[in-house]
């Protein structure tokens, strides 16, 4: 799907004019990724799409910045290097600590966010050249230093001073501060012999720990893991302290709390649970309870030993020893629905976690492993290392027996080998994730002035929910509104419109979506894709999972900036139609004297209209001519949709050549543009009581 930004206005669609008739800005790197609380830095930002009037936005009050100086131009950069920089100067707020988001926000719209960390350690930036043991950078102990991996085989050290017995923490900082680094970290001692090693402690980060045997100088050596790649994309944040880093808390369950965490980077596949970020530096989200907290009492191996617990339960355990196993026995009624479901790696155990249902006679009722379950095969890879989660109809009253363990328990166990095994009654329930349309690059929301921004909506359905859920949004800007948008019943994506009256003022900030469905009320998540999909021409969809990471902030980010060319009018918005049949939309077209090209309309919702072939564009529903004011088009309804109330939702794009080339540094998506939401009534619906 070649989409930018799809726009739709309660009464008629518009695109942007001419400064935004172009992609918005695209946010690469931020260097330094971080400063120390209160200070003041300098601070480049690079990417493509700054057009010399840019301001700042963060997830979080207290941070000042003011634009010093012009951007620096780079035309003969290398592939996949920023094109253009900017600077601010920084001031991180007194009061807080922790990472937080940073976008740039230009005269053509918002950038995707990049994370900034302010910490309470002496911030300093690397110093070349440090490519050996004896040009590294002298630091002191309880300093931090930000730097590059330039180059696949760019190694950089620092040198600094540790007493005997000192306990030294050293951690660097890459995929968790959106980095590319896979970083391979090593400590030496005085006599240059090695200490310590580490990488891949979680993701691209690495950690490790010594205690100095002696007095005297000590070196870290940092590099790119197996000297692959390297580059302005390959930054980190290496801090060396006597901090003691804690790998984990135990029990890895929080009390209840009415808001989930809304500052922790989850991945998709932590994006369906309720957790709250951790207390310390390099900590696990903690799960919030839902239910009476059992600790495992470490004594029960075996199925004849297992340990008894009441329905229902969180169970809290780790697996501490090798091979260890861990059993669990419960009684349950005939009749009964219950749920069971184990969280290791969504709460950020380093493990593929298992379980066994057994009877208690032994006989196995099911095993549970990877659950196999993805909402999106690339844009939101949602896949687990968890097992599924299992829906147990008790078929006769007695005891039944779990029993957990890992795939690793052989070769790998400790403290950060945690789990929860969740055993409780069926409650249907569900979760949304909101992130921008496009599906292979960073983006954002830019809502054109007289126009909209369309994103997609994913939906997590848990134990049997199948009904409809209703979008609002929150805290909205004056001349900003959510029209009444429906994601249909049984489905798990759908697309959210936010409209911009043609006198709203230019603004930026977050707007907290919600989704309804009878009583049950859920903020959506906000997600953004972290990195372009590499090797991609201008006409194709990458078939690849993409990195993407939940965003920080309080709701989903958004600027109002631009004007539009076109607009396209339906003559309708309420359709009733048949499952596998057609509805047939008219709508009208207006143009500013500017835009004179033709416009490809293309169904935004999901399943609607034709479907692309392999990794190309979704095909157009219908095409409006140069210079045409109408256009009529016949969108196919999907023959399995369930019967009730659905949002569609078209947009148009300029129908002109797309520029050419495929360097992934200069890849942008083609501004485009949505209609108003279009409401399907698919016959069959029960009627309401």
């Amino acid at each position: 799907m070649f989409l930018r930004r799809l726009v739709a206005t309660l009464t008629l669609i518009l695109a942007a004019g001419s400064a935004s008739a172009q992609p918005g800005p695209q946010l690469l790197t931020v260097f330094p990724p971080g400063a120390k609380v209160g200070d003041t830095v300098d601070v480049t930002f690079a990417g493509v799409g700054l057009d010399g009037d840019e301001k700042l936005l963060f997830s979080a009050k207290g941070f000042t910045a003011e634009r010093i100086g012009a951007a620096t131009v780079e035309p003969k950069a290398p592939k996949g290097a920023p094109a253009v920089a900017i600077k601010f100067k920084v001031t991180a707020p007194k009061g807080a600590t922790g990472t937080f988001d940073v976008r740039v926000v230009s005269k053509s719209g918002l950038s995707n966010p990049r994370a900034f960390v302010v910490s309470g350690m002496t911030d300093v930036n690397e110093t070349e050249s440090n490519n050996d043991v004896p040009q590294a950078q002298k630091i002191d102990l309880e300093t931090t230093v930000n730097g590059v991996i330039s180059a696949p085989t760019d190694v950089d050290f620092v040198t600094f001073k540790a007493k005997s017995g000192q306990t030294v923490n050293v951690y660097c900082l890459a995929s968790s501060i959106d980095s590319k680094l896979q970083a391979d970290l090593m400590v030496s001692g005085p006599d240059g012999k090695p200490l310590a090693s580490n990488r891949a402690y979680r993701g691209g980060d690495a950690v490790l720990d010594f205690k100095a045997p002696t007095d005297g100088d000590y070196v870290v050596r940092l590099s790119q893991f197996a000297y692959t790649t390297g580059g302005s994309d390959h930054f980190y944040r290496l801090t060396v302290t006597t901090t003691p880093w804690v790998p984990a808390v135990f029990p890895p369950v929080a009390a209840p709390k009415t808001a989930p965490v809304s500052n922790w980077p989850v991945a998709p596949t932590a994006a369906m649970i309720d957790a709250h970020e951790p207390t310390t530096p390099g900590g696990h989200p903690l799960l919030a309870g839902t239910n009476p907290l059992v600790i495992d009492n470490a004594k029960n191996g075996t199925a004849d030993a297992a340990q008894e617990v009441k329905v229902p339960c969180d169970v809290a355990g780790r697996v501490a020893k090798k091979n260890e196993r861990h059993w669990y026995s419960f009684s349950a009624t005939k009749g009964d629905v219950l749920t069971l479901e184990v969280f290791a790696e969504r709460i950020g155990s380093p493990v593929d976690a298992y379980f066994i249902l057994t009877d208690d006679k032994g006989k196995m009722i099911t095993e549970q492993d990877d659950s196999p379950d993805t909402l999106s095969p690339n844009q939101f890879y949602t896949k687990s290392d968890d097992p599924g989660r299992y829906r147990f109809a008790v078929p006769s009253d007695g005891t039944y027996k779990v029993m957990v363990s890992t795939r690793e328990a052989g070769v790998q166990f400790g403290v950060r080998d945690q789990f929860v095994l969740r055993i409780a009654k069926e409650k249907p329930d569900f979760r949304l994730a909101v992130m921008p349309l496009i599906q292979y690059l960073p983006d954002a929301g830019t809502l054109v002035k007289g126009s909209s921004a369309v994103f997609t909506v994913f939906v997590f359905r848990f134990d049997g929910f199948n009904d409809a859920i209703e979008l609002s949004a929150d805290k909205l800007p004056k001349g900003v509104t959510c029209p009444k948008q429906v994601i249909g019943a049984g489905q798990t994506r759908g697309t959210l419109v936010l409209t911009c009256d043609a006198t709203a003022e230019d603004s930026e900030g977050f707007v907290k979506i919600t989704g309804t469905a009878g009583e049950l009320k859920h903020t959506a998540r906000p997600f953004t894709v972290t990195w372009p999909a590499l090797n991609v021409q201008q006409n194709q969809i990458p078939n690849t999972p993409m990195i993407t990471r939940m965003d920080r902030g309080d709701g989903l980010a958004f600027a109002v900036r631009g004007e539009a060319p076109f607009a396209l009018v339906p003559t309708e918005t309420a359709f009733t139609a048949k499952s596998g049949g057609k509805i047939d939309v008219t709508l009208k077209v207006t143009r500013k004297d500017t835009f004179k090209d033709g416009i490809a309309v293309i169904a935004a919702t999901p399943n609607f209209g034709p479907r692309p072939m392999g990794n190309q564009p979704f095909p157009p529903v219908g095409t409006a001519a140069a210079g045409s004011s109408e256009l009529k088009v016949s969108v196919d309804i999907p023959a399995n949709l369930p019967p009730g109330t659905h949002t569609l939702v078209l947009r148009g794009q300029s129908a002109a050549p797309p520029p050419k080339g495929g360097n992934n540094a200069v890849l942008r998506p083609m501004p485009t543009y949505a209609a108003v939401p279009i409401t399907v009534v698919v016959e069959g619906a029960p009627k309401k009581k």
